[in-house]
Order: structure tokens, then sequence, then C-alpha cells
């Protein structure tokens, strides 16, 4: 019977544990998943502000470069503008040489210069005019060349800046692509973020649910031991009851055998018998089975008729109707245990008194001057019955 109610007990032990634990291992993985992606995010939103970082920086390299190219196409067009007015001036001066040549054919200036280094008085005056013709040439000359000379490298200057125009232009293409890039990288990143965000909130709803139905289970599981306590406290006191009918039961039918064998007899009214002597205890025809239990003990004996006792027993029973009861040290025997005493016969230990401490038992008697008869008892045999 105590195997199988320890194996009872395992089970309900096992039926109680086993779901924590399958709703621990459970919290665990939603805690241990809800940190990796916590993590993760973290790391995502690090990664996000970077690349906003570098976008940024991007697009100042992009409004730099604009500021560059626009620049350099107000100085592209300076300087057409520079090569044009420079152009227009070397056309003028070809137009104005050309002029004076076609003049001097005209007007035969050629034979006049002649004629006037001809006319000339002096050697030094021939010299001073043929030297103010070479200058005057060479005036003209030099002035075609520097104008030519000034073109060329107002045009180097174009092509370079033409060059320059187009690498700026080239440059913030690129750099426009790789803004790009980064815009896409970063709302990829702050679509994994989301993705992150909406996995964080079905865990968080995924823990309260789990956590709601620990509770439950909890209280459906304390509520289940609580019945079940309560169940066996009410067969323990359903027991104890039918138990103490019994020993009632027994008590009432030993008490009715002993009066029916011990009644004084009344046939001389005027001569009273004398209370029945303690060798004249009734035997019990029907006994309860003995546990095996003998102590052997000191025995007084005491009466509800004494002054100042009670009719009542330390368990409750009325003396006046069940007489047949000692008073026991409940450490020794416990109360409610059915006993037989030497010399006395079967008895009920619902009762307890001052001097009765130890090894030591009172029995109840119907008078005093019975309990005087019995006096003080040494090495009396109890046995402790079922």
């Amino acid at each position: 019977m105590k195997g199988k109610k320890g194996i009872a007990y395992g089970l309900l032990l096992f039926q109680l544990i086993a779901p924590m634990a399958v709703s621990a291992d459970t919290i665990d993985s939603l805690n241990k998943e809800e940190n990796q992606l916590q993590q993760q995010s973290q790391a995502i939103s690090q990664e996000v502000q970077s690349a906003l970082t570098q976008v940024n920086e991007t697009y100042q390299a992009v409004e730099t470069l604009k500021s560059d190219i626009a620049e350099n196409e107000a100085r592209l067009v300076e300087t057409k503008e520079e090569i044009s007015q420079t152009q227009e001036a070397i056309e003028r001066r070809k137009e104005v040489v050309a002029e004076r040549l076609r003049q001097l054919q005209v007007n035969r200036v050629n034979e006049n210069k002649l004629f006037v280094l001809l006319e000339s008085s002096s050697l030094q005056e021939l010299i001073n005019g043929v030297y103010a013709i070479t200058l005057f040439q060479n005036a003209e000359k030099e002035a075609v060349e520097s104008l030519e000379s000034e073109t060329a490298k107002l045009e180097t200057l174009e092509a370079t800046m033409e060059e320059t125009q187009a690498n700026l232009t080239q440059n913030q293409a690129a750099l426009e692509e790789e803004a790009a890039t980064f815009e896409t990288r970063v709302q990829a990143l702050q679509e994994q973020l989301a993705t992150n965000q909406a996995a964080l909130t079905t865990i968080a709803n995924s823990k309260a649910v789990e956590l709601a139905r620990i509770e439950a289970e909890a209280k459906r599981q304390e509520e289940e031991a609580a019945a079940q306590k309560q169940a066996e406290a009410d067969a323990k006191k359903a027991a104890e009851e039918a138990k103490k009918e019994q020993i009632q039961t027994n008590v009432n039918q030993n008490t009715s055998s002993n009066q029916s064998v011990s009644k004084p007899s009344t046939t001389t009214p005027s001569t009273p018998q004398p209370a029945p002597s303690v060798e004249e205890t009734p035997v019990v025809e029907e006994k309860p089975t003995s546990t095996g239990k003998v102590l052997y003990m000191e025995s007084t004996a005491y009466s509800y008729t004494e002054p100042g006792s009670s009719y009542y027993t330390a368990l409750g029973i009325d003396l006046r109707q069940n007489s047949q009861v000692v008073a026991v040290d409940p450490n020794v025997i416990p109360l409610g245990t059915l006993v037989e005493v030497e010399g006395y016969g079967i008895a009920l230990a619902a009762d307890t008194g001052g001097a009765i401490k130890g090894n030591i038992l009172d029995v109840h008697l119907g008078s005093v001057e019975a309990c005087r008869q019995w006096g003080r008892r040494f090495n009396v045999k109890v046995t402790i019955l079922d």
C-alpha cells in the first residue's frame, strides 16, 4: 500500500514539474532569440548610421563638385569670350595690315619711301629713315604674332577647362551613383531593422502568452494540489472519525458487558451491597486483536463522583454513560488507543491528568470506595490493542 502511494506521489510530482520544465525551456529559448535579435538590430542600427554618414559625406562632395563645375563653367565661358574677342582683334589687326599693304601698292609708297631715302641730305638721315621703316614693319608683325600667341594660350586654357569640366561632371555622376548605392543599402538595412522589430514584437507577445500560460498552469496545479490535500485531509478525518466510532462502539459493548456481569444485586434493599472488588473485574467475551505491545505500568484509580471532578474526559466522553476509560500520558499511550489493563479489562485511553506523567495509568471506577480498594498498584500489565 505504501509503495503504491509513493508511486502515486511520484507521478503527481512529475506531472507538476514536467510542464514547468517545458515552460522554462520555452521561455529560455524566447529570451535567447530575443537577445540575438536585439544584438542584430543594434548592429544594423550602427551600420545604418554609418551608411547615412557616408551618404551625407558623398552628397556634400557632390555639392562641392557642383560648385566647382559651376565655377569652372563660368571661367570657361569667360575664356571662350576672351578667345572670341582676341580672335576678333587679330582679324581686325590683319585687316588693318592688309589695308596698309593695299594702300602701299596703290599709292606706290615703296617708291615714295625709296625716293625719301634717296632724297636724304645725309647718311644719318638715310639710316634713320630705313630704321623707321623697319620698326614700323616689325611692330605690325609683332602685334599680329602677340595676338596669335594669346589666342593659342586661350585655346589651350579652354581645352584644359573643358577637360576639367568633363572630369568634374564624371566625378559628380560617380558620386551620385555611389550615393544612390548607399541609399539603397540604407533602405535595405531599414527594412531588415523593421523585420527584426516585428520579430521582437512577436517574441514579446509569445513571451506574454507563455508567461500567462505558465501562471495559469501554476494556479491550476496549486488548485489541484490544494484539492488533493483537502481530499487527503477529509479522508484522514473520515478515517479518524470511523476509528473513533469503532472505538466508541467497542467501549460501549465492553461497558455493557461489564455492567451486565458486575452489576450488584439489589434483592435486599435494607442491606446495601459493597462496591465490586478489584478481583471482580468482568471479563470481556470478545477482545480486539492485540498489536503485541505490552507495557508494565504503575496504576491508580479515579472517579467522576469525586468532589470537583468533571463528567467529561479529555476526548469529550461522558463518564456517566461510558465509564470504561483510563487516563494516560499521551506521550506514552496516545489518546484514542484501546488498551487492556490487567485486573480492569478493556478500556479506552480517553483522559489525562496532572499527576499522570510517564509510565503511569489511572483507571476510572464508578465510586470513590472502589478507587480506595484499587489503591496504587505496580507492574500492572497493559496490552495495546488495535
